[in-house]
């Protein structure tokens, strides 16, 4: 399995898909996810109510803020959220965990979306699951390296 998101065309726009084979216990994964108190350590400026109809911020100060609302919960499995950036089309972000073996399989899907900024947000959540990889095993993330992740999303 690739840590590289994939960036597809689809009818009603372009699509961001991130599987990530986490080496942790589906209810470990989801309460990173789900805990505010966790949230911010992989998730800077985050917080994700985890119940339907919770506000979801996502604020990255001068870079900008995606406001949203959660729109399904189903409890360690999955979490979907609206996402609303100024001047973008709203679109849905859908967080599934499933059990794999002795970890999980998270697959992170955003959508729809247009083309640009859809790149930019590759690497933004990339940036955010290598933190949750290195949160969950009990380290604190360094910065990311957005050159190289930035390039990795050009071709």
């Amino acid at each position: 399995m690739n840590d590289r998101g994939t960036l597809t065309e689809a009818s009603d726009g372009w699509r961001i898909r991130f599987e990530r084979r986490l080496p942790h216990p589906p209810e470990r994964v989801w309460r990173a996810l789900s805990d505010p108190g966790q949230q911010g350590a992989w998730m800077p400026g985050v917080r994700i109510e985890p119940r339907v109809g919770g506000a979801v911020v996502y604020d990255f100060g001068d870079e900008g803020r995606a406001d949203g609302e959660v729109l399904a919960v189903e409890q360690g499995k999955l979490l979907e959220h609206s996402w609303t950036w100024p001047d973008e089309p709203r679109a849905v972000v859908r967080w599934e965990l499933r059990p794999d073996g002795d970890g999980t399989l998270l697959t992170l899907l955003h959508r729809p979306l247009r083309v640009e900024p859809a790149r930019v947000y590759c690497v933004g959540w990339h940036a955010m699951l290598d933190a949750l990889d290195v949160v969950l095993d009990g380290g604190t993330p360094a910065d990311a390296d957005y050159a190289a992740l930035d390039a990795l999303y050009q071709d």
